[in-house]
């Protein structure tokens, strides 16, 4: 038999059938064959529980607090917090102190504008009553006048000359009369407008008092917050 055969020589394998080796090379595998050389690839290995697990962190070593720090901070904000209440504290004060000035410097101008009413009211009584002053002497001028043509007089002329005499005095008395009447009503506003006056300067003297009161504890908690500011 010789040994130089070609490729498509055919082969024989003890007695069977000859096979192409050229068309047993194009022949597709058969994926269900049982002979398969899959056999003898090593199995892929499947993930262990141990490997899905996450490897364990690790843990730094926990850093100590500086508690002393800390502690520090805390009384320094205690301090600001005590510091800013005492601001408050003083705002309120001086608040209430500029509350109470105005309400008292609201007063005084009441006071005030009725003084004005009564110290005018008066002056306007004091005016007439000098009116009827000037009245009275000159109808007292006039019965003085009659009273001295008396003696060039006789008979009826002279009665009626003492009878406008006596109406002209008695008229000048009216007016006497009501001059003192206005005279004393001037008195009486006079009075009430120096009452008034009394009380508006008391309250202006109060309202004055809550005004420096206010003043003062601005002034303070102005220093304190210069000095939380520094």
């Amino acid at each position: 038999m010789s040994s130089d055969l070609e490729e498509d020589d055919e082969i024989f394998y003890g007695g069977g059938k000859a096979v192409n080796e050229k068309k047993k090379e194009e022949k597709p595998s058969d994926n269900n064959a049982s002979y398969s050389h899959d056999y003898l690839e090593p199995a892929e290995e499947l993930p262990t529980q141990s490997d899905l697990e996450e490897p364990a962190q690790i843990q730094e070593p926990k850093q100590e607090k500086d508690i002393e720090a800390e502690i520090a901070h805390t009384r320094q904000d205690k301090m600001r917090a005590a510091e800013y209440h005492d601001v408050t504290i003083l705002r309120q004060r001086a608040a209430k102190h500029s509350a109470e000035e105005a309400k008292l410097f609201k007063k005084y101008r009441a006071e005030e504008a009725a003084m004005v009413k009564y110290q005018e009211n008066s002056n306007k009584a004091r005016r007439r009553a000098e009116k009827y002053i000037e009245k009275s002497k000159d109808t007292m001028a006039k019965a003085d006048d009659k009273q001295a043509d008396l003696e060039y007089l006789d008979g009826g002329k002279a009665e009626r000359t003492r009878v406008k005499v006596a109406k002209l005095k008695s008229k000048a008395a009216k007016m006497k009369s009501k001059s003192s009447s206005w005279m004393s009503n001037s008195a009486k506003n006079t009075q009430k407008a120096a009452a008034k006056r009394q009380k508006a300067k008391a309250l202006l003297e109060q309202s004055k008092n809550h005004e420096a009161e206010a003043l003062n504890y601005n002034k303070r908690a102005d220093n304190l917050q210069k000095i939380q500011g520094k």
